[in-house]
């Protein structure tokens, strides 16, 4: 289903697999088993591919929405874990790939394995703030040189551009809600 999704935004680019490829870094052969669903590819070669295609990343995993009152159960949020990544997330907003529409924020609910780093890179939202409420467990954001200690009840902002990494340094697994704002995936 990824495979048919990146082939379908890449048609809708008018881009042509070899082009797709080579702004990936990957080869043809590679981006074809991808579209084949032979293959998955590593959350890097996913988050080049995606901005090669200049898409948001849950364009790929989730229906198209319409600007509407939305109900998004828990059985129907869209799920993305990757290999290379520590962090499970569940999109609790919908998105639309009709750039008429704009998603003013994005909402997840996030998932960290006890004593893990979210991400091995540092992340930074160029245009967007984010927010976190943790709902259960420990959870460290190492922002420039301090470190923000929270425990279940707490929140955090982090402005548009501020280079951050979380860390859980607990014994149970931490859970939370993010906000990002304008949507950014």
């Amino acid at each position: 289903m990824l495979g048919e999704r990146i082939k379908l935004a890449r048609m809708e680019k008018g881009m042509t697999a070899k082009e797709l490829a080579e702004r990936s870094e990957v080869t043809p052969g590679y981006i074809s088993q991808i579209e084949r669903d032979l293959i998955s590819p590593s959350l890097s070669v996913l988050m080049r591919i995606v901005e090669a295609l200049e898409v948001p990343i849950v364009s790929l995993f989730s229906e198209e929405a319409k600007e509407e009152v939305t109900v998004t159960t828990k059985e129907s949020r869209t799920t993305i874990k990757f290999p290379d990544n520590n962090m499970e997330y569940q999109f609790m907003t919908p998105y639309s790939r009709n750039k008429d529409i704009c998603t003013q924020m994005e909402v997840l609910f996030f998932r960290l394995e006890p004593k893990t780093w979210g991400s091995a890179k540092v992340q930074i939202h160029e245009e967007a703030g984010e927010c976190v409420y943790l709902l259960s467990g420990h959870l460290q954001y190492h922002i420039h040189d301090k470190i923000y200690d929270l425990k279940a009840g707490d929140c955090i902002y982090i402005p548009p551009c501020t280079p951050h990494q979380m860390f859980n340094p607990g014994e149970t697994e931490t859970t939370g809600i993010g906000i990002i704002s304008p949507a950014v995936y």
